[in-house]
């Protein structure tokens, strides 16, 4: 394959060497494979509500403060150490 082919021609169809689906693919545009690719909205909200359901939330940890410390601390012995305040 000569300098300029390379140069012209992208990577991705020169690897498509067979005139099968990956030409196509090759020659597809990114944003074309997305909208292709995007679910239909009831779909999406079906998926998202059962996404939803089975996801649990990250549970608040305690903290601990003292005084006027900005920081909050993992454990009373560590708010206790703190030398801020």
């Amino acid at each position: 394959m000569g300098f300029l082919t390379r140069l012209l021609i992208p990577r991705s169809v020169r690897r498509a060497v067979h005139p099968t689906r990956a030409v196509k693919r090759a020659l597809t545009p990114t944003s074309v494979k997305r909208a292709r690719r995007a679910l239909h909205p009831l779909d999406n909200a079906a998926y998202g509500v059962a996404r939803s359901l089975n996801t649990k939330k990250p549970q608040r940890k305690p903290s601990y403060r003292h005084g006027t410390c900005t920081m909050r601390h993992r454990s009373p012995e560590a708010a206790a150490k703190c030398r801020r305040a």
